[in-house]
């Protein structure tokens, strides 16, 4: 068991991000004391069941008053208010870091409402699941996933760096970007595709309407294609509406390139589309085997 790298961590929604969290936390020995904060007190009584956290509290600030590192881990709408709540609470040297999967409203929000000699460290821990709630969470979820943390001018050094271990003790691999790029890199890989799957089965339940023969044809491809449209909607609905700039600006850009095949389609441009499908079959490969190198 490693040595703890902090006294006291508190986590604001056990959850399946906020329990897996704490079961790694209590599994690795990063921290002496987790405490589960949160509003239903079944809910938490089951987490500390499920050996998520040591101690639990519906009181939010006698919760984190003692903590070292706070994780807030509501939707993301609901972190820069949570935040906010509990800035006035924060003991002196105190850390605050969220896990929400945009970054930028969060981020410069925060450092703006936390007070002198207490931090903030934006993060996103690349990992989950369609399920949720603690029932889901799992002490090795984090195990090589990758670790985002968003660094701004602001960031005091030694917080940041209390958050590297904190996330590379949960078995992360850190990267560092500021909340700007993860934004941007997330809308691509993550916001966008979530967005993709929820319209094709918007149009492929309307030809079912028309025709009644659209799902009878579906297989692997539609499948895999659109398994992460079973993720909660409200967390993808609150997604799209904290990092809009961003989000909106790689549809466009997507818009382009559709339009751009359209029109090879329409024109019968055999060659383009040609290489349009072997471009995309070798950014594949390259991909999935820089990936598998650890590059």
């Amino acid at each position: 068991m490693n040595e703890p790298i902090v006294d006291t961590v508190a986590i604001i929604g056990v959850g399946l991000i906020g329990g897996s969290i704490g079961m790694a936390a209590k599994a690795r020995g990063l921290a002496r004391r987790v405490v589960g904060v949160g509003r239903d007190g079944k809910k938490l009584v089951r987490a500390q069941q499920l050996a998520a956290v040591d101690e639990v509290t519906t009181n939010l600030f006698a919760g984190i008053g003692e903590a070292d590192i706070v994780f807030v881990c509501p939707p993301v709408l609901a972190a820069l208010p949570m935040i906010e709540a509990i800035s006035g609470f924060l003991k002196p040297g105190a850390i605050v870091t969220d896990v929400g999967s945009t970054k930028t409203m969060i981020t410069r929000g925060a450092e703006a409402l936390i007070p002198d000699e207490r931090y903030f460290v934006g993060g996103h821990p690349m990992a989950g699941s369609e399920e949720s709630g603690v029932e889901a969470a799992v002490p090795y979820l984090f195990l090589d996933a990758t670790y985002v943390i968003t660094p701004t001018e602001y960031t005091d050094v030694n917080a940041l760096s209390t958050i590297v271990n904190f996330a590379e003790g949960l078995g992360s691999q850190t990267v560092m970007m500021s909340p700007e790029q993860h934004d941007a890199s997330a809308a691509i890989i993550s916001h966008v595709p979530h967005v993709l799957a929820a319209a094709i089965l918007k149009l492929a339940a309307e030809e079912q309407g028309r025709s009644g023969k659209v799902f009878e044809l579906a297989a692997g491809s539609f499948r895999d294609l659109t398994r992460i449209a079973l993720s909660p909607p409200e967390i993808w609905r609150d997604v799209c509406l904290s990092s809009k700039d961003a989000i909106t600006s790689e549809l466009k850009r997507f818009e382009e390139i559709l339009s751009e095949v359209r029109s090879q389609i329409e024109s019968g441009d055999d060659q383009a589309l040609l290489q349009l499908f072997s471009d995309g079959k070798q950014i594949r490969e390259t991909w999935v085997r820089n990936e598998k190198r650890g590059e």
